[in-house]
């Protein structure tokens, strides 16, 4: 009896505070670059323990937004998976340079859509002091395949 006198206690100390609660802000995204990512011919490695995977090279490009302007460095590809549903998932790993000659390590995950399009999570890693806030953000991106390459349009979340 005390038992269920605590809980009916409990949950309605919780609705009390849930009714008290302000509205969550919703985030913001602000734009970041389109990135041109030019691709090599696919490697088949076939059916695994994970899926069916294939390697697509990353050749070379360029990327250009409000405050990074570079080249995408033919250094790194995407390792995707395509799932028993015919879904693919990227999961690349590859380089850029800006055209203040920083180096950033960009990594991306993500599905491919119903509308044809793949969109991404975005992680960056970087030494450099002026692009350090790289590290640190929460980034997403939205994939337009094309022939011989892929346009990514990518964007940061803010409150």
């Amino acid at each position: 009896m005390l038992l269920s006198s605590w809980i009916a206690t409990a949950l309605g100390a919780c609705a009390a505070l849930a009714q008290d609660s302000p509205e969550p802000q919703t985030p913001k995204l602000t734009y970041l670059y389109t990135l041109i990512a030019e691709l090599n011919s696919s490697i088949e490695i076939g059916t695994g323990i994970y899926s069916d995977r294939k390697a697509i090279p990353i050749i070379g490009g360029s990327f250009s937004g409000p405050r990074l302007n570079g080249t995408v460095l033919d250094l790194g590809a995407d390792w995707g998976l395509t799932d028993q549903m015919g879904v693919f998932h990227p999961d690349t790993r590859y380089n850029l340079r800006t055209d203040d000659g920083a180096n950033i390590y960009i990594q991306t995950s993500g599905s491919a859509q119903p509308n044809g399009k793949i969109y991404l999570r975005q992680i960056f890693e970087t030494g450099s002091k002026d692009y350090y806030w790289l590290n640190n953000v929460v980034s997403v991106g939205v994939l337009t395949p094309g022939e011989g390459s892929v346009t990514i349009e990518g964007w940061t979340m803010d409150l």
